[in-house]
Order: C-alpha cells, then structure tokens, then sequence
C-alpha cells in the first residue's frame, strides 16, 4: 500500500513538474549594433540546443514586453541614462546581466567639409536649417542628444527620427549629395564608420559619457532555461570586435554571413595564435 502510494505521489510530482524551456524568444533593434548582438545571441543559444526567434521592436517595447513575459531577453537595451525612465518602471521586473559591449561616444556629427567645429557653433548658425538627422523616437541616441540640445539651448534646432533603415538612408544621401547635415551619433554605429564623417567637439561635455548596450532577461528564465542565461551572460565584445563587425556588416549587408564571416576569422586567428603562440 506505501510503495503504491509513494508511486502516485511520483507521478504527480513529475507530472506537475514543469517542461524545460526549449525556445528562446529574442528583442531587437533595427539598428546595426543591435542586430549584430541577435545574431551572434542566436548562434550562440542555438549551438547549445535551443531554438530561437529574433523579433524586432521599438526601443520601449524592449522593457515591456520582457517585463511582461512576452520575450525572454534582449541585448539592446542602453543604460544607465537613456533608458532611465523605462529602468524605473520595469527593472524589478527584470535581469541585467550587465555590458554586452564597450562603452558608447555619443553626439552630433557633421561632414569633414563643414565649418563648423564644435557643437557650441550651432548657436546662431544656419548649418543644416537647424534640422539633426536622428534614430526613431525612444532610441538611446535621440533620448539623450534631447537632453544635450536642451543644456546647448539649441531649442531652435528640430531632430527629424525615423527607422534605422531611413536614418542610414537620410545620411548617406546627404554626404553624397554634399548637403549640410547635422546627425545625432554614437560609435561603435555603423554611420560614424564613414570617413567623410567627423565628430563635433562636445565642448561643454552635456553628451552621456557612461552609456552601454546591456543584456536583459525576464524573471524567471533562471529557472525555465538557465543554460540561455549562462549562454547570454558570455556575450561581450570590445571596441575593436564590433567595429570589426560592423565593418564586415556594411559590405556583406546579410547580418548572418557577416557574423558566421567573422567567426570564421577569429577562428582562424586564435589557430594560428595556438600554432605560433610567439606570434602574439
């Protein structure tokens, strides 16, 4: 009679014993950088058993939909100054397994032709209509070149946001076509890749100095899938390696070849390093 019973409270016990979570649902940006960090995300989990979907959302929907349950990690999302109102909101909600990447230059860009210098010139001049070419509204980049503008009283000046897609196509047309632009940037980005691209000097230093791309998860996944969390928790890359993919990236344009190209690479070069360690 006990070894009957003890047997039924083993099969329930197993039967109410959840299933091990197989599928792994990634956010994204539609930014550069941000689909770089999906791809090499779902290679990675892939490779140890899972299977993954890669969405692409609005910077917001990032926090939200993971606060929510609707997605299981993401490794777009800025902090600590542009995501700050979203942090406030959902972050007890969620896990931050920390920087993905190095940390992030942020500010205004101009032709290498343009006269200006410095950002402080934009005050009183004409350069670019007073129109910034900038990412979609609730990007790190807009959020905190908002704030920056505010500090330069440059209250004259409109920043015009679109999809990634059409800010790498405003700015391209416009250095093509030699027209005076002003373009909220950060690097690593794959605009700031262009030579015929300088920097304006941050004279006042009002830009964010401290912003870097981290990994988020849901809660919970620690216990549904904690192999994924160990898997997204390696994913680091330095300034030269995102350069380096954000480079391959612009000529091959197929996110997934550019990363499996680059793995290629870096596989080949750690050989190499192993075979001749004096090399190095």
């Amino acid at each position: 009679m006990r070894h009957g019973l003890l047997l039924m409270l083993t099969l329930l016990l197993a039967a109410c014993s959840p299933e091990p979570q197989q599928h792994i649902r990634l956010l994204s940006g539609d930014w550069a950088t941000a689909r770089i960090m999906a791809e090499l995300a779902r290679q990675e989990l892939e490779q140890a058993g899972f299977a993954v979907t890669v969405e692409q959302v609005p910077p917001g929907q990032i926090w939200s939909k993971l606060a929510h349950a609707e997605a299981d990690a993401s490794l777009a999302a800025w902090l600590p100054d542009s995501s700050r109102h979203h942090a406030e909101r959902f972050f007890d909600k969620l896990h931050d397994l920390g920087p993905n990447g190095p940390l992030l230059t942020l500010g205004l860009a101009v032709p290498v032709s343009a006269p200006l210098t410095r950002i402080s010139e934009l005050a009183g001049s004409d350069y670019g209509e007073h129109h910034i070419t900038g990412m979609m509204p609730g990007h790190g980049s807009l959020v905190l070149t908002e704030q920056a503008l505010a500090r330069y009283k440059l209250d004259d000046h409109e920043l015009l946001s679109g999809s990634g897609d059409a800010y790498r196509h405003l700015v391209d047309t416009a250095i093509e076509q030699q027209t005076p632009v002003v373009i909220a940037a950060w690097s690593p980005g794959s605009v700031m890749l262009n030579p015929k691209l300088k920097w304006l000097e941050d004279d006042h230093h009002y830009f964010a100095r401290s912003e870097r791309s981290h990994t988020l998860t849901r809660r919970g996944l620690e216990d549904s899938a904690p192999e994924a969390m160990t898997v997204l928790s390696r994913i680091r890359l330095s300034e030269p390696e995102l350069n380096d993919l954000l480079q391959r990236l612009s000529t091959e344009e197929n996110v997934t070849l550019a990363v499996n190209k680059w793995k290629t690479e870096r596989q080949k070069q750690e050989s190499r390093q192993v075979v001749n360690p004096s090399a190095s």
